[in-house]
């Protein structure tokens, strides 16, 4: 707890001392997310995945011509679905967390790139802490869903994020498409063994 802090606080006065002297943009975003549980550090396990939508601000804090700090406000659901079969009927279970994620992402690009033609490629990559709104697990049987409310929930989660994207201008508006994958790196409680969040998320964003 005392690491995060100091990271989210050092973070927090990086981005103070930014904006003084940077032009600020701001943006929304907007798409689809993939996400399961798996062990922690097991990036090959993709199992028992869930999908779900996404959606945030964000705010583009140029440093120099090649590098910028992007803080954002997203809203992201993490799951995990497991099947099990009773009484020769299939029931599925699908564990979620709805979360408010905020990353603090630092990112490079091709300055001479945007400069000659206004699209670029860039890269992203940079921690997150994110909390929860609510814990439900949906129970499904025949085709039949039931949402169960969990109750309150203490699984806040921090991790890493890391993507590529691409900008265009498009109707005079610069479009942002993003590839990203979190990898969480706190235990999620109310599960069998030592679970993680992994999410896959495909976005759309505009700048303002």
């Amino acid at each position: 707890m005392k690491t995060k802090n100091s990271i989210m606080l050092a973070l927090a006065i990086m981005l103070i001392s930014t904006s003084a002297f940077a032009q600020i943009n701001f943006g929304l975003r907007n798409g689809i997310a993939a996400t399961t549980f798996s062990d922690k550090g097991n990036l090959a396990n993709n199992n028992s995945v869930t999908f779900s939508y996404t959606a945030g601000a964000f705010a583009s804090i140029p440093v120099i011509k090649s590098f910028e700090i992007r803080p954002e406000l997203n809203y992201v659901r993490k799951g995990r679905s497991n099947e099990t079969s009773e009484l020769n009927t299939s029931v599925e279970t699908d564990f979620m967390l709805h979360y408010l994620q905020v990353p603090v992402l630092f990112q490079y690009r091709d300055a001479q790139m945007l400069n000659k033609s206004g699209s670029v490629f860039y890269f992203n990559a940079g921690p997150y802490a994110a909390f929860p709104l609510n814990t439900q697990t949906r129970v499904s049987d025949n085709n039949e869903g039931t949402l169960v409310p969990v109750g309150d929930s203490k699984n806040s989660d921090w991790g890493a994020t890391m993507g590529i994207g691409f900008q265009t201008p498009i109707f005079k508006k610069d479009i942002c498409f993003d590839l990203r994958y979190d990898m969480g790196l706190s235990e999620i409680e109310q599960q069998p063994t030592d679970y993680r969040t992994k999410s896959l998320s495909l976005t759309v964003g505009i700048v303002f």
